[in-house]
């Protein structure tokens, strides 16, 4: 029977309501505020209006830090474990200062407005003693390219709350700038293959997050081109072959390579820069790639001809090595990450930012 105009109205509305209904409930439909955080509503917040700040540790101004593994092996695979003793003790402040940095700017993002104020205190306090300008080793200027991106990323996250002290806002951009810059400098001069493997990633991830907060483009535009020589690697298979040649951790260095390029693509995506098209979708195959050998290296054993060394503890990838997915999947919604990530929830990374989850789940 044909249906009348007020019954082809009702079928509107209701399709109308289911489609949205559908598009509510897609697994990893992006929910939460991302990098760029807007100032916060009036209406949010009431619930918790005091905010107790700690002071931060000391400020980290001079890192001389040594890589953890033998020098012996070519792979750069094997863990020496007196000089991997050394430099978890050496960068204990440092990750420590990071965590407890992102914690905060989640907070704010959470509905805490005072802490916004928190977080630039932080920021100011080690950019006023010139925190992490004085890097003594190549290891130590690898250390700052991979912190960085936390640094300016939880700045990120504040940075347009209302009533922050312009001047604290001023001295912190120019310190994330100057620390970018040594990541520039440093790298610029890289000849070696950690000029163009997961530490220029890193490196590429500082540039672009510190670029934006500083607003500086040519320092941003540098970390974009940073996470193009990596995408620009990618095979058809999805692989990373200055990764694959780490041998029994080829599927860890791909892990570690994935994270700072997901984010990188987040970033300059807000710029109007579709990294996942470059390379024809290089970052999506390097993506799903890594996601199949979460339960199953045998693509890695076969492609870097040896056994995958095992994840730590009960032998599953810890939460923080995954917490790069959270962006993934709200960019490209798949049943299969979602099945990976929903159990490990909240994902947390201090170098991507903290709380991904909160940030791109939007669940708290």
């Amino acid at each position: 029977m044909p249906l009348g105009s007020s019954d082809r109205v009702l079928c509107s509305v209701r399709l109308g309501a289911v489609l949205l209904a559908l598009l509510q409930a897609a697994p990893g439909q992006a929910q939460g505020a991302g990098y760029l955080v807007p100032a916060l509503g009036k209406d949010r917040g009431q619930a918790e209006p005091e905010y107790k700040c700690e002071m931060p540790g000391a400020p980290v101004i001079t890192l001389e830090t040594q890589s953890k593994y033998k020098q012996a092996d070519s792979f750069r695979a094997t863990v020496d474990e007196n000089a991997n003793e050394t430099y978890l003790k050496a960068v204990v402040p440092l990750r420590a200062y990071a965590k407890g940095l992102v914690q905060i700017a989640n907070d704010y993002v959470r509905s805490n407005p005072a802490a916004a104020a928190c977080a630039l205190d932080w920021l100011e306090r080690w950019a006023s003693a010139n925190a992490m300008t004085d890097m003594r080793s190549k290891q130590a200027l690898f250390n700052l390219g991979q912190t960085l991106g936390g640094f300016a990323l939880a700045y990120l996250q504040i940075r347009n709350a209302p009533d922050l002290q312009k001047d604290k806002k001023k001295r912190v951009e120019a310190w994330l700038k100057a620390l970018g810059q040594q990541v520039v400098n440093f790298m610029d001069e890289n000849h070696e293959v950690s000029g163009r493997n997961n530490h220029r990633y890193w490196a590429g991830l500082a540039a672009t997050a510190a670029g934006i907060a500083a607003d500086d483009k040519r320092l941003a535009d540098w970390g974009v081109e940073s996470a193009r020589i990596g995408l620009s690697q990618i095979t058809p298979e999805g692989t990373l072959p200055l990764e694959i040649s780490r041998g029994k951790r080829a599927r860890d260095y791909h892990i570690y390579a994935a994270e700072p390029l997901v984010a990188t693509a987040q970033l300059a995506r807000s710029r109007g820069v579709d990294l996942y098209a470059e390379n024809n979708g290089a970052l999506r195959r390097l993506a799903d790639r890594v996601v199949a050998s979460l339960d199953d290296p045998s693509f890695f054993e076969k492609a870097a001809g040896t056994k995958q060394e095992a994840f730590s503890g009960d032998g599953t990838v810890p939460p923080n090595r995954i917490a790069w997915l959270e962006i993934y999947q709200s960019r490209f919604p798949s049943p299969s990450i979602e099945a990976v990530i929903a159990s490990r929830r909240p994902l947390a990374s201090s170098g991507l930012g903290g709380d991904l989850t909160l940030l791109f789940h939007g669940s708290q």
